[in-house]
């Protein structure tokens, strides 16, 4: 049985396997960070003129037409977040595949040749996911409804967190389960899911995870260090030109730290499931 250790360290060397194809993914990022950007500037500049127009007409936000509203800009940013949301399906769905070539131990990345397929993916990965952060946000649903009350307010909120991390470390067995027998339904099988990690063992699935996340974020620390300062240097060669600092960073990011850190940490939880059902 692999150790802890072997599953990061595999993981880690897992991306080069293949450049071309995790740049694929990489563009995938890239379009996402875009839309956030093009969406944060859209969304300031409707607010922006929505201040503008209240103050004009000492209106309030309540009794604010539609008609004043710029209509060419929030049509856009709900475009936009459409387009986003389609393309992080598409994302989802590579990490489907990636989850499922580490089960089944295939050493190179997955291609993109079936779209549909990778959308379908998509589709069941993120239902998934939503289903199982629904608990945590019914909680903090309840914790807005009693903010006034700050005793009760933060046991809700510890409750809260206490059920974002107890979902997440299910999730991670329930999605590997979903994709090992390509079944939606598996996802939300809990017995299997339980004796899943019995079978590998509490302490070293929960011990791998924490790991891996650990070394997921010292990744992304370290690549934030190393972007501030190309920031600065970008900020010291262009002048005046922020919005472009900020566009070039983060496409440079998204094509090369956040595809790897993805197909990385799929990697490892497929490994986790491998090691499971040994």
């Amino acid at each position: 049985m692999a150790s802890i250790t072997d599953c990061v360290v595999e993981g880690l060397k897992y991306p080069f396997n293949d450049i071309k194809k995790l740049l694929g993914v990489g563009i995938l990022c890239v379009i996402i960070d875009l839309i956030s950007i093009v969406f944060t500037i859209k969304t300031v500049d409707v607010t922006k003129m929505i201040i503008g127009t209240l103050e004009k007409t000492n209106a309030t936000g309540f009794n604010l037409n539609f008609s004043q509203l710029p209509n060419g800009d929030i049509y856009l940013a709900i475009a936009m977040l459409v387009v986003g949301f389609i393309v992080s399906l598409f994302i989802m769905g590579y990490q489907y595949d990636v989850v499922n070539f580490s089960i089944n131990r295939k050493d190179d990345l997955p291609g993109f040749g079936d779209i549909v397929g990778m959308f379908i993916k998509g589709v069941k990965y993120f239902l998934v996911c939503l289903v199982y952060s629904i608990p945590s946000m019914i909680v903090a649903f309840l914790a807005i409804l009693v903010s006034n009350n700050s005793s009760l307010w933060s046991v809700i909120m510890v409750i809260s967190v206490l059920l974002i991390i107890i979902c997440y470390f299910i999730l991670i067995m329930a999605l590997n389960n979903m994709i090992a027998h390509d079944s939606l339904k598996k996802a939300f099988d809990f017995s299997e899911i339980r004796g899943n990690i019995s079978n590998l063992g509490w302490v070293k699935y929960i011990g791998t995870i924490l790991f891996t996340v650990i070394v997921f974020m010292i990744i992304n620390i370290a690549i934030g260090i190393v972007m501030s300062f190309l920031t600065v240097i970008f900020a010291a060669t262009i002048n005046n030109q922020a919005i472009v600092i900020s566009i070039v960073i983060s496409v440079i990011e998204a094509l090369f730290v956040t595809s790897y850190c993805s197909v990385f940490f799929s990697r490892v939880c497929g490994s986790i499931y491998r090691e499971a059902v040994k």
